[in-house]
């Protein structure tokens, strides 16, 4: 299996972070995954009426600037916000932005 890349907190920059929530569509993804924990990234390209392709671009930029961590069981992956981690190198950020923003109807989980 092919390791995928997270950032170390320690090297997570602010001006890297902001630009990782500069467009609209990350932003939505990391709004769904702090209020619904981990969640299966299918489930999440599929509430945004997305594809998988692009979804998996945002991801890849959310995971790259420190925000998002992917893991992956067999063949479903899974995305999780890093918030406690976020919480500790910078205080207070993802409940100002998150606070800020117009809210989203949770995704329908199957059983």
């Amino acid at each position: 299996m092919r390791e995928t890349f997270h950032a170390d907190l320690p090297d997570v920059t602010l001006a890297g972070v902001m630009q990782g929530l500069s467009d609209p569509l990350r932003l939505r993804i990391v709004d769904l995954l702090a209020r619904q924990g981990e969640t299966e990234c299918s489930q999440i390209y599929q509430a945004l009426g997305i594809t998988k392709s692009n979804a998996s671009h945002h991801f890849r930029v959310l995971r790259e600037c420190g925000l998002i961590r992917r893991t992956q069981q067999g063949q479903q992956q899974s995305a999780r916000l890093r918030a406690d981690e976020f919480e500790e190198r910078f205080p207070g950020l993802l409940a100002a932005v998150l606070g800020n923003l117009d809210p989203e109807p949770d995704l329908v989980r199957a059983d």
